[in-house]
């Protein structure tokens, strides 16, 4: 990677982690208000018949950020200013102007850009030509996992990666709070630099003993980006977001995301974004890859696989740690998919979400403080009821 793309933002930052810029395009794509929702009641009990306001469920529900665009119109914005809500740790206030971390929502970014980095490199454009690519396994793309001791993902299929059933032996959270996988990933790639991610990912040569089931597991997004970034060859995935995904939906301000030792964007996480940008992320992912001035910058094909559910492989197990029984969802490419509905979400750990509706063209940004998932599942729940009569009151 070429040194004008990399930033240490401080002494402190330094220490902690390496980050590379994103640039914004010169020009914006305008995201002009349209009539304004206002505070909307929706059944915040299932089951009950209790009802909230929007402006309640924003408090309780510690949002720091919430917006709803339709058709590419601002229909609903607002901001929770309180500063103990979503404090961060670079005094940036909560507002349309601040970058937010948004965790694992930059899995489903990550997806795109594989998709993009594929259509641009194997000319990939219908679905047949994408599977050709998603068949072959992992060790084509990235070599240095066969050298001596293959990593175990040398020969998983990037199609497994994509939908966290690699069968690498992974433990995301840990057992009772021990052994955690992404802890040791934090340490050693995120803000250790120790490790570039092939290297840590030569760590792990064992299959996981359940097999290619649904393990949901931040190596796996991890070696994903390393892969889109050595199908890219010449270029880094972070030049090839500025030039390409960035530049196409028009974003207004510049993005920050995490690099490992080589300089490669972390998949799973640390990517910082406006609000209004990741809206408009969203609304390209709706239009199946067209900009706003009807462009097709990635093949609609691409989201034909990454955002809808295929068959019962896409399913999550009930009891799997993953699942939340109260609103159960599908998986596929990094996206969580409503069950029995044609909305999907991406979800970051402290309760953010860009969640679209394709039937309505609909994106909702959330950006909260859930305090790593803290009561995760019930909020979840709740949001996606606050979701839909958002969605409603759009039409």
């Amino acid at each position: 990677m070429t040194a004008a793309l990399l930033l240490f933002l401080s002494p402190a930052d330094a220490s902690a982690s390496r980050n590379g810029i994103v640039h914004a395009p010169p020009v914006a794509r305008p995201l002009p208000e349209g009539r304004e929702i206002g505070d909307v009641e929706f059944e915040c009990k299932e089951g009950a018949s209790s009802r909230c306001r929007i402006s309640d469920f924003m408090r309780y529900a510690r949002i720091c950020a919430l917006l709803v665009v339709r058709s590419g119109k601002i229909r609903f914005e607002k901001y929770n200013y309180d500063p103990e809500i979503c404090e961060d740790d670079k005094g940036e206030p909560n507002g349309p102007d601040r970058r937010y971390g948004i965790a694992s929502v930059t899995k489903s970014i990550t997806s795109t850009l594989l998709g993009h980095a594929i259509a641009t490199r194997y000319g990939a454009r219908t679905r047949e030509q994408f599977e050709r690519v998603l068949d072959r396994p992992i060790g084509d793309y990235v070599g240095e996992l066969r050298r001596g001791i293959p990593s175990a993902y040398a020969n998983v299929p990037l199609d497994n990666v994509l939908r966290m059933r690699s069968g690498v032996w992974w433990t995301e959270y840990g057992w009772h709070g021990f052994f955690s996988g992404a802890e040791l990933f934090r340490s050693k790639v995120r803000e250790g630099l120790m490790e570039s991610i092939p290297t840590f990912a030569h760590r792990f040569v064992f299959p996981s003993t359940a097999g290619q089931h649904f393990n949901y597991s931040a190596l796996d997004a991890a070696v994903a980006s390393v892969t889109a970034e050595n199908i890219l060859d010449d270029r880094s995935l972070l030049q090839f977001m500025e030039k390409g995904l960035w530049a196409s939906i028009g974003a207004e301000a510049d993005a920050s995301w995490g690099v490992d030792k080589a300089g490669t964007a972390i998949g799973p996480c640390c990517l910082r974004a406006t609000v209004r940008d990741l809206a408009r992320f969203g609304l390209l992912v709706l239009g199946e890859g067209r900009n706003g001035q009807g462009k097709q910058v990635i093949p609609s094909a691409w989201f034909e696989i990454a955002t809808k559910r295929l068959g019962e492989e896409d399913a999550i197990p009930d009891g799997n740690q993953s699942q939340n029984a109260g609103c159960p969802l599908d998986y596929r490419y990094y996206w969580w998919l409503r069950q029995n509905r044609t909305d999907f979400t991406a979800v970051g750990r402290d309760g953010q979400f860009v969640h679209l509706y394709p039937e309505s063209d609909t994106v909702i940004v959330q950006i909260s403080d859930w305090k790593a998932w803290t009561n995760g599942d019930a909020l979840e729940c709740e949001t996606f009821r606050a979701h839909d009569a958002l969605e409603a009151a759009a039409q």
